[in-house]
């Protein structure tokens, strides 16, 4: 299945501010990990989880992940498999240090889910009109 990777600015300015040598470091660690969810996606979300428990109905749960890049930095992504394009798209939101994946995770499900209040440890529901 193909993988589309697609950045926000926020993500962008994130790595900017990395020294040459440490964002090869991060852009290797991250395909290393994409490469994986190619062959078993099992082995990403083994190294991925989500920091929150947002279920949007009782079919579709939330996507978003935090990435364990190192000790030190995490990557808030979302992975959506898309059976229609037959690909999975990865878009990537914030790299930040551990201490503030929590808050960066919480405002990416506001943002995402705007429409919804979230809460911590409160489950979104969505309901079709």
């Amino acid at each position: 299945m193909d993988i589309l990777i697609e950045s926000t600015k926020n993500f962008e300015n994130d790595l900017e501010k990395f020294t040459d040598t440490e964002k090869f470091k991060i852009i290797k660690e991250m395909n290393r990990y994409f490469e994986l969810l190619s062959a078993d996606n099992d082995l990403l979300y083994k190294n991925s989880e989500q920091l929150r428990n947002i279920k949007l109905n009782h079919f579709y749960d939330s996507t978003i992940y935090s990435l364990k890049i190192n000790d030190e930095q995490r990557i808030i992504l979302t992975i959506d498999d898309d059976p229609i394009f037959g690909c999975i798209l990865i878009t990537l939101f914030r790299m930040v240090n551990i201490e503030d994946a929590q808050k960066a995770y919480n405002a990416i499900a506001e943002f995402i889910y705007q429409d919804f209040i979230v809460e911590e440890n409160q489950e979104l529901k969505v309901h079709s009109c």
